[in-house]
């Protein structure tokens, strides 16, 4: 009697110690999922803002090149404008060179002349009627008067032309003068404008900078988020190993009974269908606008709401919760890198970290999250958890 006792509680003490170690890992498994769901969730906003950075550098490294492109249009046109002041400058020295030498003739011409009156003025103003009638003849009166007709219209018309000559000489030399403040305000305007381009372009510079600053400091993050990834999947592998050498073992001890629901058949995997229904609404790949990853990624079995979901074959609940797009949900690990996922339910029965059986209900069906109507959304993920990794799951159920 004392040595079956004692095997009792031997018995008893094993049982306590493999449930410990299966709830043990149960919650070490649960903890790091949602380290890993936490991470991951951190990995794509740091994506996303690294995106955002993306367009927004590119976008302003295009304003730049606009700006270069006018920057170029204008040191043309200052160019240009240089090149006439240039061309100016060469003509308004010449002019001045020509004035010069014009306004030496001119001073001749006007001294010669004011010799000329003084000489007249001198003589008094009857000389020219003094020397007509001084005339011998009338041939010699005739000759005389012509002289002094065409020496008085020489000295007019000598008049007119220096008076002439010295107002172009002025307004020309006035309008080079116009014409030359007019460039050099024309150069100074554009030359300022070009400061002013040169400056924006600058400053989006050091934008861009600034971005792609942001942008390796989101990138060196993003680093860190992944290799605590790798270190966080590196954890849970050794999770599924230890999970898969007990399942390999003994079963773990289930969560709840298992319905008289047998699966429906049995695959290569040994897993069963979900529901008793098995036809198949929405197949797999199915493309279309309604899914985020433009494609159905699992398979949908059209049943009413309330309709039980059992559990695929034996596992640990990894995950439950409630999202947008799939409503109330069950995640089950089955051992060797395979995940079940169950979606849309009305209500959820298990708990993450629990052992379920195959053929134990998890939940019922129902329309929440994003739904046209009640059915059940079924996937496999494989050889993870992630959304990223769904398969075909008609490959693995008989």
């Amino acid at each position: 009697m004392k040595k079956y006792l004692k095997s009792f509680i031997v018995f008893i003490i094993i049982s306590i110690l493999v449930a410990y170690s299966n709830i043990s890992m149960a919650a070490n498994m649960n903890d790091l999922k949602n380290q890993k769901n936490n991470i991951q969730n951190k990995i794509t906003s740091t994506e996303k803002k690294i995106q955002e950075i993306s367009k927004e550098k590119e976008e302003t490294i295009n304003q730049v090149k606009d700006l270069d492109t006018k920057i170029t249009d204008f040191q043309e046109e200052i160019e240009k404008v240089s090149d006439k002041i240039s061309k100016l400058q060469v003509k308004i020295t010449e002019s001045e060179t020509q004035i010069k030498e014009d306004e030496i003739e001119y001073e001749k011409q006007e001294k010669a002349l004011d010799a000329r009156l003084v000489a007249m003025y001198k003589t008094g103003e009857t000389s020219y009627l003094d020397f007509l009638l001084s005339s011998a003849t009338l041939v010699d009166f005739i000759s005389s008067y012509y002289l002094v007709s065409e020496v008085a219209d020489y000295d007019t018309k000598m008049l007119e032309q220096l008076e002439a000559h010295k107002k172009k000489i002025e307004a020309e030399k006035t309008e080079l003068e116009t014409d030359k403040k007019d460039l050099s305000n024309s150069k100074v305007t554009l030359q300022s404008k070009q400061q002013g381009l040169k400056a924006i372009k600058k400053t989006k510079e050091e934008y861009v900078q600034e971005l792609q600053k942001d942008e390796k400091e989101l990138e060196a993050e993003l680093n860190e988020l992944a290799s605590h990834e790798q270190s966080i999947n590196r954890r849970i592998i050794e999770l599924q190993r230890q999970y898969d050498e007990e399942q390999a073992r003994k079963r773990g001890t289930s969560g709840g009974s298992a319905s008289s629901y047998s699966g429906g058949g049995s695959s290569s995997y040994g897993f069963g269908y979900p529901v008793t229904n098995h036809h198949i609404g929405t197949g797999y790949g199915v493309s279309g606008r309604y899914w985020s990853s433009g494609h159905h990624t699992g398979v949908d079995f059209p049943v009413s709401s309330g309709t039980p979901v059992y559990a695929i074959g034996d596992g640990q609940v990894v995950d439950t919760g409630y999202n947008r797009a799939y409503g109330n949900y069950v995640e089950i690990y089955h051992g060797n890198n395979i995940y079940s996922f169950y979606a849309h339910a009305s209500s959820v029965i298990v708990s993450a970290g629990q052992y379920v059986n195959k053929g134990q209900q998890v939940m019922k069906s129902g329309a929440t999250g994003n739904v046209t109507g009640p059915h059940l959304h079924f996937e496999i993920r494989t050889p993870g958890p992630r959304y990223a990794n769904c398969v075909n799951p008609m490959n693995y159920l008989p």
